[in-house]
Protein backbone atom coordinates (compact mmCIF):
# COMPACT_ATOMS: atom_id res chain seq x y z
CA UNK A 1 0.00 0.00 0.00
CA UNK A 2 3.17 2.21 0.80
CA UNK A 3 3.76 2.03 -2.86
CA UNK A 4 0.27 3.51 -3.96
CA UNK A 5 0.17 6.49 -1.77
CA UNK A 6 3.82 7.41 -3.22
CA UNK A 7 3.69 10.90 -4.02
CA UNK A 8 4.29 10.85 -7.94
CA UNK A 9 6.68 13.98 -7.60
CA UNK A 10 9.49 10.87 -6.49
CA UNK A 11 8.59 9.11 -9.79
CA UNK A 12 10.65 9.12 -12.42
CA UNK A 13 9.02 10.31 -15.79
CA UNK A 14 8.97 7.16 -17.10
CA UNK A 15 6.88 5.95 -14.17
CA UNK A 16 4.47 8.81 -14.46
CA UNK A 17 3.76 7.90 -17.98
CA UNK A 18 3.47 4.43 -16.67
CA UNK A 19 0.76 5.47 -14.16
CA UNK A 20 -0.93 7.73 -16.73
CA UNK A 21 -1.30 4.88 -19.20
CA UNK A 22 -2.59 2.86 -16.55
CA UNK A 23 -5.28 5.35 -15.81
CA UNK A 24 -5.96 5.51 -19.23
CA UNK A 25 -6.59 1.80 -19.71
CA UNK A 26 -8.86 1.23 -16.74
CA UNK A 27 -10.60 4.86 -17.61
CA UNK A 28 -11.61 3.33 -21.20
CA UNK A 29 -12.02 -0.28 -19.63
CA UNK A 30 -14.38 1.05 -17.14
CA UNK A 31 -16.53 2.99 -19.65
CA UNK A 32 -16.79 -0.10 -21.94
CA UNK A 33 -18.01 -1.94 -18.67
CA UNK A 34 -20.64 0.69 -17.68
CA UNK A 35 -21.97 0.50 -21.85
CA UNK A 36 -21.89 -3.00 -22.17
CA UNK A 37 -23.90 -3.84 -18.73
CA UNK A 38 -27.15 -2.76 -19.83
CA UNK A 39 -26.69 -4.31 -23.34
CA UNK A 40 -25.80 -8.22 -21.14
CA UNK A 41 -28.46 -7.42 -18.82
CA UNK A 42 -31.12 -7.04 -21.73
CA UNK A 43 -29.95 -10.29 -23.73
CA UNK A 44 -30.02 -12.14 -20.60
CA UNK A 45 -28.64 -12.37 -16.98
CA UNK A 46 -26.59 -15.52 -17.77
CA UNK A 47 -24.79 -13.69 -20.09
CA UNK A 48 -23.54 -11.51 -17.00
CA UNK A 49 -22.50 -15.25 -15.39
CA UNK A 50 -20.54 -16.20 -18.28
CA UNK A 51 -18.43 -13.37 -18.37
CA UNK A 52 -17.37 -14.04 -14.65
CA UNK A 53 -16.35 -17.36 -15.10
CA UNK A 54 -14.48 -16.66 -18.32
CA UNK A 55 -12.63 -13.85 -16.51
CA UNK A 56 -12.10 -16.06 -13.45
CA UNK A 57 -10.86 -18.96 -15.78
CA UNK A 58 -8.19 -15.98 -17.48
CA UNK A 59 -7.51 -14.23 -14.03
CA UNK A 60 -4.48 -16.47 -13.11
CA UNK A 61 -2.46 -16.92 -16.68
CA UNK A 62 -2.94 -13.20 -16.94
CA UNK A 63 -1.77 -11.91 -13.32
CA UNK A 64 1.26 -14.06 -14.22
CA UNK A 65 2.55 -12.40 -17.42
CA UNK A 66 1.51 -8.83 -16.23
CA UNK A 67 3.73 -9.72 -13.27
CA UNK A 68 6.28 -11.13 -15.95
CA UNK A 69 6.30 -8.32 -17.90
CA UNK A 70 5.89 -5.65 -15.31
CA UNK A 71 8.98 -5.48 -12.67
CA UNK A 72 6.64 -3.07 -10.82
CA UNK A 73 3.88 -5.25 -10.53
CA UNK A 74 6.03 -7.75 -8.92
CA UNK A 75 6.28 -5.66 -5.71
CA UNK A 76 2.36 -5.86 -5.20
CA UNK A 77 0.74 -9.08 -3.90
CA UNK A 78 -0.40 -11.67 -5.80
CA UNK A 79 -3.93 -11.46 -4.32
CA UNK A 80 -4.07 -7.89 -5.78
CA UNK A 81 -2.32 -8.74 -8.93
CA UNK A 82 -4.95 -11.63 -9.35
CA UNK A 83 -8.45 -8.96 -7.77
CA UNK A 84 -6.77 -6.26 -11.10
CA UNK A 85 -6.52 -9.03 -13.36
CA UNK A 86 -10.17 -10.34 -12.64
CA UNK A 87 -11.72 -6.27 -12.68
CA UNK A 88 -9.59 -5.89 -16.45
CA UNK A 89 -11.04 -9.37 -17.80
CA UNK A 90 -14.80 -8.86 -16.71
CA UNK A 91 -14.83 -5.42 -18.32
CA UNK A 92 -12.91 -5.97 -21.17
CA UNK A 93 -14.81 -9.19 -22.00
CA UNK A 94 -18.15 -7.05 -21.24
CA UNK A 95 -17.14 -4.31 -23.43
CA UNK A 96 -15.93 -6.65 -26.30
CA UNK A 97 -19.27 -8.33 -26.73
CA UNK A 98 -21.24 -5.01 -26.54
CA UNK A 99 -18.61 -3.72 -28.81
CA UNK A 100 -20.36 -4.70 -32.32
CA UNK A 101 -24.00 -3.59 -31.16
CA UNK A 102 -22.39 -0.20 -30.53
CA UNK A 103 -21.19 0.06 -33.88
CA UNK A 104 -24.57 -0.97 -35.51
CA UNK A 105 -26.45 1.46 -34.06
CA UNK A 106 -23.26 4.17 -34.92
CA UNK A 107 -23.39 2.90 -38.24
CA UNK A 108 -27.08 3.37 -38.56
CA UNK A 109 -27.20 6.70 -37.53
CA UNK A 110 -23.70 8.19 -39.01
CA UNK A 111 -24.44 6.20 -42.48
CA UNK A 112 -28.11 6.25 -43.00
CA UNK A 113 -29.50 4.10 -45.87
CA UNK A 114 -31.34 6.87 -48.35
CA UNK A 115 -33.59 6.14 -51.24
CA UNK A 116 -33.63 8.55 -53.97
CA UNK A 117 -37.13 10.76 -55.05
CA UNK A 118 -36.18 12.34 -58.51
CA UNK A 119 -38.13 13.68 -60.99
CA UNK A 120 -38.17 12.93 -64.30
CA UNK A 121 -39.08 14.85 -67.63
CA UNK A 122 -39.13 15.38 -71.52
CA UNK A 123 -40.94 17.97 -71.69
CA UNK A 124 -44.38 16.36 -72.61
CA UNK A 125 -44.98 14.39 -68.85
CA UNK A 126 -43.21 14.99 -65.82
CA UNK A 127 -42.72 11.39 -63.68
CA UNK A 128 -41.90 11.73 -59.77
CA UNK A 129 -40.33 8.67 -58.80
CA UNK A 130 -40.16 7.56 -54.76
CA UNK A 131 -37.55 4.70 -54.19
CA UNK A 132 -38.92 2.43 -51.87
CA UNK A 133 -37.96 -0.18 -49.55
CA UNK A 134 -40.53 -2.76 -49.08
CA UNK A 135 -39.34 -2.40 -44.73
CA UNK A 136 -38.60 0.74 -43.56
CA UNK A 137 -39.24 3.23 -40.56
CA UNK A 138 -42.74 4.75 -39.88
CA UNK A 139 -41.30 8.58 -40.32
CA UNK A 140 -40.06 7.44 -43.94
CA UNK A 141 -43.86 6.11 -44.93
CA UNK A 142 -45.48 8.80 -43.41
CA UNK A 143 -43.58 11.24 -45.59
CA UNK A 144 -43.76 8.80 -48.77
CA UNK A 145 -47.84 8.90 -47.53
CA UNK A 146 -47.74 13.26 -46.91
CA UNK A 147 -45.98 13.18 -50.55
CA UNK A 148 -48.97 11.33 -52.52
CA UNK A 149 -51.28 13.03 -51.20
CA UNK A 150 -50.27 16.15 -52.02
CA UNK A 151 -49.49 14.67 -55.66
CA UNK A 152 -52.70 13.78 -55.72
CA UNK A 153 -54.47 17.09 -55.16
CA UNK A 154 -52.29 18.50 -58.02
CA UNK A 155 -53.57 16.10 -60.13
CA UNK A 156 -50.95 13.06 -60.63
CA UNK A 157 -52.14 9.97 -61.17
CA UNK A 158 -50.17 7.30 -58.81
CA UNK A 159 -48.60 4.22 -60.06
CA UNK A 160 -47.39 1.48 -57.34
CA UNK A 161 -45.37 -1.51 -57.71
CA UNK A 162 -46.73 -5.07 -56.89
CA UNK A 163 -46.51 -7.71 -58.37
CA UNK A 164 -49.73 -8.88 -58.92
CA UNK A 165 -50.91 -12.08 -58.57
CA UNK A 166 -52.39 -15.13 -61.16
CA UNK A 167 -52.98 -18.82 -60.59
CA UNK A 168 -51.32 -19.67 -63.63
CA UNK A 169 -47.81 -18.02 -62.20
CA UNK A 170 -48.50 -17.74 -58.49
CA UNK A 171 -47.14 -21.16 -57.38
CA UNK A 172 -43.67 -20.48 -59.94
CA UNK A 173 -43.46 -16.91 -57.97
CA UNK A 174 -43.95 -18.24 -54.65
CA UNK A 175 -41.28 -20.95 -55.50
CA UNK A 176 -38.43 -19.47 -57.55
CA UNK A 177 -38.32 -15.73 -56.03
CA UNK A 178 -40.46 -15.35 -52.92
CA UNK A 179 -38.16 -18.09 -51.06
CA UNK A 180 -41.44 -20.68 -50.78
CA UNK A 181 -44.01 -18.16 -48.76
CA UNK A 182 -45.75 -15.28 -49.12
CA UNK A 183 -43.53 -12.31 -49.97
CA UNK A 184 -45.96 -9.87 -47.89
CA UNK A 185 -45.78 -12.20 -45.12
CA UNK A 186 -42.23 -12.48 -45.40
CA UNK A 187 -41.29 -9.03 -44.87
CA UNK A 188 -43.83 -8.69 -41.85
CA UNK A 189 -42.06 -11.16 -40.23
CA UNK A 190 -38.63 -9.35 -40.78
CA UNK A 191 -39.70 -5.50 -40.15
CA UNK A 192 -41.09 -7.12 -37.01
CA UNK A 193 -37.43 -8.55 -36.05
CA UNK A 194 -35.92 -5.43 -36.68
CA UNK A 195 -38.42 -3.05 -34.91
CA UNK A 196 -39.56 -2.13 -38.70
CA UNK A 197 -42.63 -1.35 -40.29
CA UNK A 198 -43.89 -3.10 -43.29
CA UNK A 199 -44.90 -0.90 -46.08
CA UNK A 200 -48.64 -1.84 -47.10
CA UNK A 201 -50.61 -0.58 -44.16
CA UNK A 202 -49.25 2.64 -45.33
CA UNK A 203 -50.95 2.91 -48.09
CA UNK A 204 -54.48 2.31 -47.00
CA UNK A 205 -54.07 5.98 -45.26
CA UNK A 206 -55.36 6.43 -49.15
CA UNK A 207 -57.79 4.07 -49.05
CA UNK A 208 -60.91 6.58 -49.52
CA UNK A 209 -59.25 8.38 -52.10
CA UNK A 210 -58.77 4.80 -54.23
CA UNK A 211 -62.05 4.77 -54.09
CA UNK A 212 -63.31 7.64 -55.09
CA UNK A 213 -60.65 7.98 -57.70
CA UNK A 214 -59.54 4.54 -58.88
CA UNK A 215 -58.39 5.58 -62.24
CA UNK A 216 -55.69 7.57 -60.34
CA UNK A 217 -54.38 4.92 -58.72
CA UNK A 218 -52.61 2.22 -60.83
CA UNK A 219 -51.28 -0.94 -60.34
CA UNK A 220 -48.27 -0.37 -62.11
CA UNK A 221 -46.58 -3.55 -61.82
CA UNK A 222 -46.76 -6.88 -63.87
CA UNK A 223 -48.27 -10.32 -62.90
CA UNK A 224 -46.73 -13.51 -61.42
CA UNK A 225 -47.59 -15.00 -64.73
CA UNK A 226 -45.75 -11.98 -67.01
CA UNK A 227 -42.81 -12.90 -64.88
CA UNK A 228 -43.20 -16.92 -65.33
CA UNK A 229 -43.27 -16.53 -69.15
CA UNK A 230 -40.35 -14.05 -69.37
CA UNK A 231 -38.56 -16.02 -67.30
CA UNK A 232 -39.13 -19.44 -69.74
CA UNK A 233 -38.71 -17.51 -72.79
CA UNK A 234 -34.93 -16.22 -71.58
CA UNK A 235 -34.45 -20.32 -70.34
CA UNK A 236 -35.34 -21.07 -73.87
CA UNK A 237 -33.22 -18.58 -75.85
CA UNK A 238 -31.25 -17.04 -73.66
CA UNK A 239 -28.46 -19.81 -73.07
CA UNK A 240 -25.94 -17.11 -71.13
CA UNK A 241 -29.15 -16.72 -68.37
CA UNK A 242 -29.80 -20.30 -68.17
CA UNK A 243 -26.47 -20.82 -67.24
CA UNK A 244 -26.25 -17.95 -64.68
CA UNK A 245 -29.73 -19.28 -63.36
CA UNK A 246 -28.87 -22.90 -62.81
CA UNK A 247 -25.35 -21.74 -61.06
CA UNK A 248 -27.17 -19.38 -58.92
CA UNK A 249 -30.14 -21.70 -57.84
CA UNK A 250 -29.88 -22.28 -54.12
CA UNK A 251 -29.70 -25.64 -53.02
CA UNK A 252 -32.86 -26.89 -51.14
CA UNK A 253 -33.95 -26.10 -47.70
CA UNK A 254 -33.67 -29.31 -45.58
CA UNK A 255 -35.82 -29.97 -42.51
CA UNK A 256 -32.88 -28.78 -39.86
CA UNK A 257 -32.92 -24.88 -41.64
CA UNK A 258 -36.85 -25.28 -41.62
CA UNK A 259 -36.73 -26.03 -37.76
CA UNK A 260 -34.36 -23.30 -37.34
CA UNK A 261 -36.22 -20.52 -38.63
CA UNK A 262 -39.21 -22.37 -36.90
CA UNK A 263 -37.38 -21.84 -33.73
CA UNK A 264 -36.20 -18.31 -34.53
CA UNK A 265 -39.94 -17.13 -34.93
CA UNK A 266 -40.59 -18.95 -31.59
CA UNK A 267 -38.21 -17.16 -29.49
CA UNK A 268 -38.49 -14.00 -31.05
CA UNK A 269 -42.57 -14.36 -30.37
CA UNK A 270 -41.43 -15.01 -26.29
CA UNK A 271 -38.46 -12.31 -26.99
CA UNK A 272 -38.60 -9.74 -23.82
CA UNK A 273 -38.78 -6.16 -24.28
CA UNK A 274 -34.76 -6.07 -23.70
CA UNK A 275 -33.89 -8.39 -26.48
CA UNK A 276 -36.58 -7.52 -29.06
CA UNK A 277 -34.57 -3.62 -28.79
CA UNK A 278 -30.98 -5.51 -29.03
CA UNK A 279 -31.88 -7.63 -31.91
CA UNK A 280 -33.64 -4.44 -33.44
CA UNK A 281 -30.53 -2.28 -33.16
CA UNK A 282 -28.39 -5.34 -34.31
CA UNK A 283 -30.67 -5.68 -37.35
CA UNK A 284 -30.75 -1.92 -38.79
CA UNK A 285 -27.27 -2.13 -38.66
CA UNK A 286 -27.09 -4.81 -40.13
CA UNK A 287 -29.59 -3.75 -43.21
CA UNK A 288 -27.82 -0.41 -43.40
CA UNK A 289 -24.67 -2.15 -44.10
CA UNK A 290 -25.81 -4.88 -46.41
CA UNK A 291 -28.05 -2.51 -48.53
CA UNK A 292 -25.14 -0.27 -48.59
CA UNK A 293 -22.96 -1.66 -49.85
CA UNK A 294 -22.21 -2.38 -53.65
CA UNK A 295 -23.76 -6.07 -54.69
CA UNK A 296 -22.83 -8.12 -57.69
CA UNK A 297 -25.84 -8.14 -59.87
CA UNK A 298 -28.06 -11.10 -59.27
CA UNK A 299 -29.00 -13.90 -62.20
CA UNK A 300 -32.27 -13.24 -61.91
CA UNK A 301 -32.04 -9.25 -62.66
CA UNK A 302 -33.53 -10.03 -66.21
CA UNK A 303 -36.63 -10.47 -64.45
CA UNK A 304 -37.07 -8.77 -61.43
CA UNK A 305 -35.58 -5.17 -62.84
CA UNK A 306 -34.78 -5.65 -66.59
CA UNK A 307 -38.42 -6.72 -67.67
CA UNK A 308 -40.42 -4.93 -64.91
CA UNK A 309 -38.62 -1.77 -65.54
CA UNK A 310 -39.64 -1.69 -69.79
CA UNK A 311 -42.76 -2.73 -69.04
CA UNK A 312 -43.14 0.30 -66.64
CA UNK A 313 -41.98 2.71 -69.25
CA UNK A 314 -44.19 1.17 -71.59
CA UNK A 315 -47.19 2.19 -68.97
CA UNK A 316 -45.75 5.57 -68.59
CA UNK A 317 -45.56 6.26 -72.55
CA UNK A 318 -48.59 4.99 -73.11
CA UNK A 319 -50.39 6.64 -70.25
CA UNK A 320 -52.86 9.79 -70.69
CA UNK A 321 -52.13 11.64 -67.82
CA UNK A 322 -48.76 13.94 -68.27
CA UNK A 323 -48.01 14.26 -64.13
CA UNK A 324 -47.58 10.59 -62.21
CA UNK A 325 -46.07 9.94 -59.40
CA UNK A 326 -44.24 6.71 -59.16
CA UNK A 327 -43.73 4.42 -56.16
CA UNK A 328 -40.99 1.35 -56.75
CA UNK A 329 -38.03 -0.16 -55.54
CA UNK A 330 -35.38 2.34 -55.80
CA UNK A 331 -33.47 -0.10 -57.51
CA UNK A 332 -35.35 0.26 -60.59
CA UNK A 333 -34.54 3.84 -61.28
CA UNK A 334 -31.57 3.46 -62.96
CA UNK A 335 -32.92 1.20 -65.65
CA UNK A 336 -36.14 2.73 -66.12
CA UNK A 337 -34.43 6.07 -67.13
CA UNK A 338 -32.46 3.92 -70.12
CA UNK A 339 -35.85 2.42 -71.29
CA UNK A 340 -37.19 5.58 -71.14
CA UNK A 341 -34.68 7.44 -73.04
CA UNK A 342 -35.02 5.07 -75.40
CA UNK A 343 -38.39 5.26 -77.10
CA UNK A 344 -37.37 9.68 -76.01
CA UNK A 345 -33.98 11.03 -75.69
CA UNK A 346 -35.50 14.18 -74.07
CA UNK A 347 -36.22 12.13 -70.32
CA UNK A 348 -33.88 13.49 -67.92
CA UNK A 349 -33.79 13.93 -64.30
CA UNK A 350 -34.54 17.60 -63.47
CA UNK A 351 -34.28 17.65 -59.96
CA UNK A 352 -33.30 14.92 -56.78
CA UNK A 353 -33.74 14.75 -52.81
CA UNK A 354 -32.55 11.80 -50.79
CA UNK A 355 -34.57 10.15 -47.83
CA UNK A 356 -33.55 8.00 -44.92
CA UNK A 357 -35.25 4.52 -44.88
CA UNK A 358 -34.23 3.59 -41.26
CA UNK A 359 -33.27 5.05 -38.31
CA UNK A 360 -34.05 4.29 -35.02
CA UNK A 361 -37.84 4.21 -33.53
CA UNK A 362 -38.71 7.15 -31.23
CA UNK A 363 -39.43 6.16 -27.85
CA UNK A 364 -41.00 9.40 -26.15
CA UNK A 365 -42.43 10.19 -22.76
CA UNK A 366 -44.20 12.69 -20.94
CA UNK A 367 -46.33 13.74 -17.92
CA UNK A 368 -49.53 15.45 -17.72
Amino acid sequence: MAILSAPTTNLGWGERLKLRLSAIVWFLLTLGFLLGLPVLLDVHVLLIVAVVVLALILTLPAAWLVRRLFAGQRRQSRLWSNIKAFLALAFAITGLIAAPLYYLALRTDLTPLTVPQATLSNGKKTVVFQGMMHIGSEGFYKSVVYDLEAALSEGYSIYYEGVRGDPAGDKWFSETLAGGGDLNSNYETFGDACGLQFQGPYFQLLAADMKARPERHVEADVTTADMMHEYQRLMDTDPDFAAAVEKDKPAPADSDEADQTTQMLDWLAKATPGQRKILGLACRGWMTMLLSAKTAPSALDPIILDFRNEKLAERITAGTNDKIFITYGAGHLPGLLDDLQKSDPAWEIKSLKWMRTIETPEDLEGQI
